[in-house]
């Protein structure tokens, strides 16, 4: 598909959005988000600690831009 996805200016190549909250750890579902190629991914706030920035985070293996 040529035509791309546009919200509030901003521009994605992929219409795909991948959720995170299936994947049995962060490892893989870093590699199934790479292998997806979407420009989109949302994430349970469960999955993410804030408040405990030492311990381990998707925000590790993702980069969230």
């Amino acid at each position: 598909m040529e035509d791309k996805l546009i919200i509030k200016e901003i521009e994605f190549k992929s219409r795909l959005w991948v959720g995170t909250g299936k994947y049995k750890d962060f490892e893989e579902t870093k590699k199934a988000i790479e292998a997806s190629g979407a420009d989109v991914v949302t994430v349970a706030i469960r999955r993410v600690n804030i408040i405990d920035r030492k311990s381990e985070n998707l925000f590790d293996y993702i980069d969230p831009k």
